[in-house]
């Protein structure tokens, strides 16, 4: 028998709740004690109790839980959820095959089209295409090779100060002493202003005119140099086949010991260009043999030179140990002096 705790009331069967003062019932240890054996197969006993005192106002109802006895499936249920998985495993491989296939018959598809586009079956031309199209860097690289080789010379820039009247291509340097340029008696500093009878004002002009012409073709050109309008006849050369080079150690080429230099205009009383000696290299040759910062130097062994990069071609084309002629003017006033060149070790 057991007692409330709360109002000492006597409490019969299995109540979880005083019947007089409602307070909840401690459960005791041998209500957890169970010695029947497990019969998953017998039904569960309904708990026979007293039904509970409503009227009672402390009477709180004890929350309902529904039991739900597990479901149990067929042997033809449980065959046909195995045929379902079965079903879906194989449709998901399946519908993963399909795809993989579309995927590489595309593939191929797209890798046959592209290596069609350029032969004569149709489709966008390859020169169309962004990777065949040349960057401007490129053409202008073939251009200038091109001016080198049929020409023989290198073209350089110009201000409009410099050739206020005129406009053409202006030569920087020669490539050679036996080059087209230079058999036509064209110098560096000189301005080309026709080629053929057309005009050549700009690379553009140029290039349309090379284009035109063959490899050993000999055309007229039009030179302006020092106010003066020269014509003369050049033969071109294969603008795709450079010229070839004599290479020269650096120890035999010569060296003369002007630091720095650059292009001057003009002579006093002429409109004749020249190079201007900047800075000279101590205890050179051009200075042990009394060359000056300002001096305008006009012939470098009887070579005109009014480029810096012309006078440096013929500085090292010269031998060591050479003595050569320079040709300068001073304060106005021509001179000559004899200078010995030196070694380049650089």
């Amino acid at each position: 028998m057991l007692i409330c705790r709360a109002c000492s009331s006597e409490l019969t069967g299995r109540d979880r709740y005083c019947r007089n003062c409602g307070t909840m019932v401690p459960p005791v240890v041998t209500e957890f004690d169970d010695t029947h054996r497990f019969d998953p197969s017998a039904p569960i006993a309904p708990e026979s109790q007293a039904p509970p005192d409503n009227t009672n106002p402390l009477y709180a109802q004890p929350p309902y839980v529904a039991y739900a006895p597990p479901q149990v499936m067929s042997p033809v249920h449980q065959t046909q959820s195995l045929f379902r998985r079965l079903f879906r495993q194989r449709f998901l491989r399946a519908m993963l095959m399909v795809v993989l296939l579309c995927t590489v018959f595309g593939v191929g598809i797209m890798i046959g089209s592209e290596n069609n586009n350029g032969g004569q079956g149709g489709g966008t031309p390859v020169e169309e295409r962004d990777e065949d199209v040349e960057d401007p860097e490129s053409v202008r690289s073939k251009y200038e090779e091109a001016v080198q080789n049929a020409l023989g010379f290198k073209q350089g820039e110009f201000s409009a100060e410099e050739f206020p009247d005129v406009q053409g291509i202006f030569v920087n340097n020669l490539m050679r002493d036996d080059s087209p340029a230079a058999l036509a008696k064209i110098q560096a500093g000189d301005l080309i202003t026709e080629l053929n009878g057309q005009p050549v004002r700009n690379d553009s002009e140029l290039s349309q005119v090379l284009k035109k012409l063959s490899p050993g073709e000999e055309v007229t050109v039009k030179i302006y140099r020092d106010g003066t309008t020269i014509p003369s006849r050049i033969k071109v050369a294969d603008p795709t086949l450079p010229p070839a080079q004599t290479e020269i150690a650096a120890e035999e080429q010569g060296f003369l010991g002007i630091l720095d230099s650059s292009r001057e205009c003009c002579i006093s009383g002429t409109k004749k260009w020249g190079v201007k000696v900047n800075e000279l290299h101590l205890n050179g040759p051009a200075e042990l043999f009394g060359l000056h910062p300002g001096d305008l130097i006009t012939e470098f062994n009887g070579h005109p030179v009014k480029t810096p990069n012309e006078f440096n071609r013929h500085i090292r084309a010269a031998k060591p140990r050479k003595e050569v002629l320079l040709k300068f003017y001073r304060d106005g006033k021509e001179q000559i002096v004899k200078v010995i060149m030196g070694h380049r070790w650089e």
